[in-house]
């Protein structure tokens, strides 16, 4: 007979961590229409258009400063509470935009932000592998980074929409954190097993895994990011000079992650954790190539659906490959050195593309990104065919967990 944990915990649970799932990973761009009223707004600041996209890009910083320190809270403390705590935060510091008057407490509010979504995509991580384990678990990952890609573009949408009323509506938006606090707090069970530290005060951390994983992570991230923050300037530079259409290409890659990753359970049924950042960083690249040889709007189009369908299937492997690697009670660890390090590729992907641009046209940086992707894919594929046996099963060793019983420490 099934475990729970192998059967998952019900619909309830489900329901309230995939919504949870929705507010992080997007949580910075909601504020992105409001922009230019909000630089209107602030006209007498001095540089308020360079100021304006910190306020987009704050929250980013720190999450990265602070994602280690919830993730080592999560390993200690009742991780519900956490969470209710963090989206408090998140509530208060993303809705601080309705009232802020000067530019400081609208930044200060960012910060606020920041470690808000911070805990919540940490505590996030873990709670798939808290209530879910072996298929349930990578059925449940992959449900779960559909509901950000999902997340994103509703929140973009309404965000739109409301900044057409004021540059402070979008700011409303964080508000949705309140109500799911109060049904985290309500609705979310104890932990699943004990997870306290090691007698020796810390449980032992499987070092070079995690950064193996965390290092593939922050290349995802690097890779990806120029897309909402250069594609713009490339349709630009190619005589597509037209808002909407930046909007929908970067739709379009966030529609097409969506459906890749609700085939990600598919995927790893078949394939290994290695082998699928392979193959994702392949199909990126593939687009990328479409992207840098576009003379017009659908071939960008094209190249950005091709990008989502690679780059989908990557946040669910890289969450499941951790947690089935990392023991029980080092997964607030673990998962707090992940969300650091994915949101730190988020900030170095606009600073290595913007030097990129300084010695090449945007059509040559993103023909560059596609070669560095296709080079990684192409070796961590070449890696994977060298470590199956020579009679055709898949290894089932460090990085190898098998595909539909992912091994959970302490079960």
């Amino acid at each position: 007979m099934a475990s729970p944990r192998a059967a998952g915990p019900g619909p309830a649970i489900t329901a309230i961590v995939l919504a949870v799932s929705c507010l992080t990973i997007m949580a910075n761009a909601t504020i992105a229409p409001s922009l230019p009223g909000l630089a209107a707004a602030f006209a007498d600041v001095p540089n308020i258009e360079t100021l304006s996209g910190l306020v987009l890009s704050l929250p980013s910083l720190a999450i990265v400063l602070t994602a280690g320190l919830a993730g080592a809270l999560a390993d200690r403390i009742e991780r519900k509470w956490l969470l209710a705590a963090a989206m408090a935060l998140y509530a208060a510091g993303g809705a601080s935009g309705l009232v802020a008057t000067t530019l400081p407490q609208l930044l200060a509010g960012r910060v606020l932000l920041g470690i808000g979504v911070a805990g919540t995509m940490t505590v996030a991580t873990i709670l798939a592998a808290e209530y879910w384990s072996g298929a349930a678990r990578v059925r449940l990952m992959g449900r779960q980074a559909a509901a950000m890609s999902a997340g994103g573009i509703a929140f973009l949408l309404l965000g739109g929409l409301l900044a057409g009323l004021s540059w402070r509506g979008p700011f409303a938006i964080y508000l949705a954190a309140l109500p799911l606090a109060l049904a985290v707090m309500l609705g979310l069970l104890g932990r699943a097993a004990p997870a306290g530290p090691a007698p020796d005060g810390a449980a032992p951390m499987p070092w070079r895994v995690v950064a193996r994983i965390g290092a593939l992570a922050f290349f995802t991230m690097a890779m990806f990011y120029v897309i909402p923050t250069r594609l713009p300037f490339l349709l630009t530079e190619i005589g597509i000079d037209a808002p909407l259409a930046a909007g929908a290409a970067i739709a379009a890659v966030t529609a097409a992650s969506t459906l890749s990753a609700l085939a990600f359970p598919a995927l790893r049924a078949r394939m290994g954790p290695q082998a699928i950042f392979g193959a994702s960083f392949l199909l990126m690249a593939a687009g990328y190539a479409l992207i840098a040889t576009a003379g017009g709007l659908p071939q960008v189009i094209a190249g950005t659906l091709v990008v989502g369908f690679g780059l989908g299937a990557t946040m669910p492997n890289q969450l499941s490959w951790l947690m089935a690697e990392v023991p029980e009670a080092a997964r607030g660890r673990a998962a707090g050195l992940l969300t650091t390090l994915v949101f730190a590729g988020q900030l170095a992907s606009p600073l290595l593309a913007g030097l990129l641009a300084t010695a090449f046209p945007l059509g040559a940086v993103f023909g560059l990104f596609a070669a560095v992707l296709a080079l990684l894919g192409a070796i961590l594929l070449g890696l994977e065919l060298r470590q199956q046996p020579r009679k055709g099963g898949r290894r089932q060793g460090p990085g190898h967990p098998p595909a539909v019983a992912a091994p959970t420490v302490g079960e």
